[in-house]
C-alpha cells in the first residue's frame, strides 16, 4: 500500500507502534509559553510542541497544503500532542494497537490513513478524554467521517471558533483495514460483509474515511490537536466572487453585488445587505449605522466587514428584487 507522502509520528517504517513521547519533544515544548487559552489541552494530558521541532513543521505543512484557497489566510497558532500521559489514553492507546495487529493478522497488511476531524473546542476535549462518542457525518453510510490531508478543506465547515477565535482540528492516525467503496445516500452502519472493514467515498482517491461507530474507540488515534486561526469559508467566498467580476479592482453597483451575496448569504441576507449599503448611499443612516446594520446581519468578522466596505462605493442602483427586475430610487 501506498503511505500517504508524511512523516509518521507513531509508526516507524516496520510498522511498529512507538510511544507518543519523546524526550525531544518535551525539552523543545518546555521553552514554549502554554497560553491559557490551551490550559484545558494541558491539563487533559496533550503536550504542546515547539515550533522548531519536525513534527510540528511537516504536520503545519500538510495542514495547510490541505486548506487550498483558505491557507493565504490561514495561521496554525499551536499543535498539542497525544502523549498518553493518563491512564484513559494509555488504555485507548493499547486498544489501538490491540486493532492493528489484529487487522495485521487478519489482512496479512496494514492499511493505515491520516485523518483530520474538525469540530468545536469542546467536542474535542471530549474526545481526548473519554474517546469519540457519535458519528458525525451520514452522507455515506453513517459513522465517524474524517477527511484525508489532500481534502483538509472539506472538514473546514465542522470546525467552530472557540471564546479566542480559534478553530481546533484533530489530527489522527486510522487503522482503515480493507476499505469499501459507500455510496452517496447510503444508509449503511457497519460493513456490508466480513470481507470489509471501514468505507470510503472513493476507493482511488478517498476524500472521507468512514468508521463504523463499533470501531470508532479502537481504530482511530488522536494524535494531535491543530489549533489555527481562518476566517469562515463564506468570506473567502464572497471576496473571491467579488475579485471575480470586478475587473481592474474597480468599486461593484449593488445590483453587480446581489447576486453573489445571495449565492454566499441566501437571498434574505443578501436583500437586507443591500438594502443596507443603499440606504448609506442615500444616508438615510450614517456610516456607523451602516456597520452595525451589516453586523446584525452576517456577525462582525472583521474580514467580511472590510471585504463588504470596500465594495460599498458608486453604487449606482438598489438591489434587483427577487424576480430579477431593479428596484427604482426613492
Amino acid at each position: 500500500m501506498e503511505q500517504e507522502d508524511q512523516a509518521s509520528i507513531i509508526i516507524d517504517d516496520g510498522g511498529e507502534i512507538l510511544d507518543t513521547g519523546s524526550e525531544s519533544d518535551a525539552s523543545s515544548s518546555s521553552s514554549v509559553p502554554k497560553p491559557d487559552c490551551f490550559s484545558a489541552f494541558t491539563r487533559n494530558g496533550m503536550m504542546k510542541i515547539g515550533e522548531e521541532s519536525k513534527d510540528y513543521r511537516l504536520i503545519k505543512n500538510q495542514f495547510l497544503t490541505g486548506m487550498k484557497q483558505l491557507a493565504n489566510d490561514t495561521s496554525v497558532v499551536a499543535i498539542h500532542k497525544n502523549i498518553c500521559s493518563t491512564l484513559y489514553m494509555q488504555a485507548r492507546f493499547n486498544a489501538f494497537k490491540s486493532c492493528v495487529h489484529a487487522v495485521r493478522e487478519r489482512r496479512r497488511d496494514r492499511n493505515f490513513k491520516y485523518g483530520w476531524y474538525g469540530a468545536s473546542k469542546q467536542e474535542i476535549l471530549h474526545i481526548i478524554s473519554n474517546g469519540f462518542s457519535r458519528c458525525n457525518g451520514q452522507s455515506h453510510g453513517v459513522g465517524v467521517y474524517l477527511s484525508t490531508s489532500k481534502f483538509i478543506l472539506e472538514m473546514f465547515p465542522s470546525t467552530i471558533e472557540d471564546e479566542n477565535g480559534l478553530r481546533h482540528t484533530l489530527f489522527c492516525y486510522v487503522e482503515m483495514g480493507k476499505m469499501e467503496l459507500i455510496r452517496a445516500g447510503s444508509k449503511q452502519i457497519y460493513p456490508s460483509s466480513v470481507e470489509f472493514d471501514s468505507g470510503v467515498d472513493n476507493l482511488e482517491d478517498p476524500s472521507r474515511l468512514v468508521v463504523w461507530s463499533a470501531y470508532m474507540n479502537s481504530c482511530i488515534l488522536p494524535i494531535c490537536i491543530l489549533s489555527f486561526k481562518a476566517p469562515s469559508f463564506s468570506i473567502v467566498s464572497l471576496r473571491e466572487q467579488i475579485n471575480e467580476v470586478r475587473p481592474g479592482g474597480e468599486m461593484l453597483s449593488c445590483a453587480a453585488l446581489f447576486p453573489i451575496l445571495v449565492k454566499v448569504f441566501g437571498p434574505a441576507k443578501g436583500d437586507m445587505i443591500c438594502k443596507s449599503l443603499d440606504d448609506y448611499r442615500k444616508c438615510k443612516i450614517n456610516r456607523v449605522q451602516m456597520i452595525q446594520s451589516l453586523k446584525r446581519i452576517i456577525g462582525s468578522d472583521p474580514m467580511l466587514m472590510s471585504v463588504l466596505k470596500a465594495s460599498r462605493g458608486k453604487l449606482a442602483v438598489r438591489a434587483p428584487n427577487r424576480s430579477g427586475g431593479s428596484r427604482g430610487n426613492n
